[in-house]
């Protein structure tokens, strides 16, 4: 093989490698915005409940915050929503909360750990 092609064959393996990481690269990238996405709307959300929220029950104010919230939440995740929102809460109260809501229908245990609105 001619020095010529022996190059060529090398180029053509780099850039094979660049492609196939410039795609992982691509991916990882529109993972992070969706996490990104994700983290805005969280952070948004307290702020258009904290009035409602502070005018109703703990209760009332959990169902609201999984109402609200595009993914089924953890009792530390309903925890740090309720006090954003005015009702400081910990993961140790809203478990209580969760429990009898779950008990009237007003929740839903998507799986361990996680939670939404009926």
């Amino acid at each position: 093989m001619d020095p010529l092609s022996s190059d060529l064959e090398q180029v053509e393996n780099d850039l094979r490698e660049a492609e196939l990481e410039h795609q992982r690269l691509g991916v990882r990238i529109e993972g992070l915005r969706a996490q990104r996405d994700a983290l805005r709307k969280i952070a948004q959300m307290p702020t258009r409940l904290e009035q409602k929220v502070q005018a109703m029950t703990k209760a009332e104010g959990i169902v609201a915050v999984l109402r609200a919230s595009p993914e089924p939440m953890t009792l530390g995740q309903i925890a740090e929503a309720m006090t954003a929102a005015g009702k400081v809460t910990n993961s140790n109260g809203a478990s209580v909360y969760i429990d009898g809501l779950l008990k009237e229908g007003r929740v839903v245990r998507v799986s361990r750990g996680l939670y939404r609105d009926a």
